[in-house]
């Protein structure tokens, strides 16, 4: 079974300047995820889609493929992901072939590891090719937000959720970012990094999930 990896990095982010060259354990944040691909032995290739020219210069030093600078189009703020990853896949196709699948990895997630890329393939093959999605357990269960009217608390859900005890909430989930496995006519079909009927592959650690979104994320990452 042929996998492709994609790692999608977009050159501005609102939430920290120049997010995926930050210094992370004295390496910028996306290499963390250039090693672990490259560790792996997973992928037939390893795909960089990115505006920025200083990531396709580094990602050289890995011998990860960054063959163009992603079009303005596909680099704003509203454009959807999968647009990304489709016009990414659709070159690689006409350069290299056909795959199974096209496992995204987002830089954000610096401590992946390479048990979870493998332990989501098996998934991936075990269920003839359809789509594998990683999720945590959620911290904060949504029947326990509240909304706000005139000042006043009322909750966001269930009217009872004041009598809920937290051994009575249903468990939930969260996407955590830690990888996207779909195949590519799945993609083309759904146009979502979500497909409907995806599988889960689910990861217990904390450190693991974490997703660096903001400063206060960066700043537990580097304590850990």
């Amino acid at each position: 079974m042929k996998i492709l990896a994609i790692i999608p990095a977009r050159k501005n982010s609102k939430r920290i300047k120049n997010k995926n060259k930050i210094l992370l354990k004295k390496k910028k944040l996306i290499e963390h995820t250039f090693l672990v691909a490259k560790k792996s032995k997973s992928f037939d290739k390893i795909l960089l889609t990115t505006d920025d020219k200083d990531l396709i210069r580094l990602s050289k030093k890995y011998n990860i493929l960054a063959p163009w600078l992603r079009p303005k189009s596909l680099s704003g703020d509203f454009v959807p992901s999968y647009k990304a990853i489709l016009h990414a896949y659709n070159w690689y196709e006409k350069k290299f072939g056909k795959v199974d699948g096209i496992f995204i990895l987002q830089p954000t997630s610096p401590f992946r590891k390479t048990k979870t890329i493998k332990d989501m393939i098996k998934i991936f093959k075990r269920n003839y090719g359809q789509s594998v999605i990683s999720v945590s357990k959620c911290n904060e269960h949504p029947e326990w937000m509240v909304k706000l009217k005139n000042s006043k608390i009322l909750p966001y859900m269930s009217k009872t959720y004041f009598i809920k005890r937290s051994q009575s909430l249903k468990k939930l989930y969260k996407i955590n970012g830690l990888g996207y496995l779909i195949n590519p006519s799945t993609l083309r079909k759904e146009k979502t990094l979500i497909p409907k009927n995806s599988h889960s592959y689910i990861s217990k650690s904390k450190i693991e999930s974490l997703d660096i979104d903001d400063i206060w994320d960066y700043t537990i990452a580097k304590k850990l």
